[in-house]
């Protein structure tokens, strides 16, 4: 698509309507950050529903929206104490045999005014903290599991802890089906990148035609050999 260099360059796209619905220019930098349409919250729901779907290929135990335990009002600890807060995945395995993990998604715009002075690698990294205060304490001390936050840009960029996320599920997914990681986790920054890109899309053009469930196989379920099974022992490189 033409689009995707425009968005993340930040020049003007055409054949777009000139203004949103809250009066401001339809511009690369507020489009994406806009909250009017509902387009971050689809933008997040996509990547998260794309990330727990690469979870059930190496873990147990997945969900989605996974509601927190209630805090007693006698404990004290630093963070979101809302009484029926969420986060977005739950799985068990990933990290170590049986062991339960609480992720969070988190997508922000680098183009955005407040960013365009500041290195990158500190804005991710100030993502990643503001998850962690919300949420790494009473995950640790009333869930009784880890807590890893996964904070992206709508460029198609990763934070530290997403980067090990996806190399640690491409590393399960190469070892469960005899594939190339290489191979692997190339696939998976490619539907991601699909991923973002098609919801920041969207929030720019809108939606085109009547929406369809789309279908996606699973990694698991993909050959990026070349070379056909009954064929391997058969031919010679040397």
């Amino acid at each position: 698509s033409r689009d995707a260099p425009r968005l993340r360059h930040g020049w003007q796209t055409p054949n777009t309507p000139a203004a949103r619905v809250c009066g401001k220019k339809n511009s690369a930098d507020h489009t994406p950050t806009c909250k009017n349409g509902g387009y971050p919250i689809l933008r997040h729901n996509k990547v998260r529903d794309t990330n727990a779907a690469f979870l059930r290929e190496v873990c147990h135990d997945v969900k989605t929206e996974p509601e927190l335990i209630p805090i007693d009002s006698s404990q004290s600890i630093p963070g979101n104490m809302e009484e029926r807060a969420r986060l977005d995945i739950s799985a068990r395995g990933l990290w170590g045999p049986f062991q339960k993990t609480m992720f969070d998604v988190r997508i922000f715009h680098p183009n955005a005014d407040s960013y365009k002075d500041r290195d990158i690698k500190s804005v991710y990294t100030q993502h990643e903290n503001i998850k962690k205060r919300e949420y790494e304490q009473r995950v640790i001390q009333v869930e009784k599991c880890s807590f890893t936050p996964l904070v992206y840009s709508t460029s198609g960029g990763m934070a530290p802890q997403a980067l090990a996320f996806h190399k640690r599920i491409a590393e399960r997914v190469a070892e469960k089906t005899n594939e190339d990681y290489r191979d692997v986790i190339s696939t998976m920054r490619t539907k991601l990148s699909f991923a973002l890109l098609k919801s920041v899309l969207v929030s720019v053009r809108g939606s085109r035609g009547k929406s369809s469930r789309e279908r996606e196989s699973p990694i698991s379920d993909i050959s990026f050999n070349l070379i056909p099974d009954g064929l391997r022992g058969d031919i010679s490189f040397s």
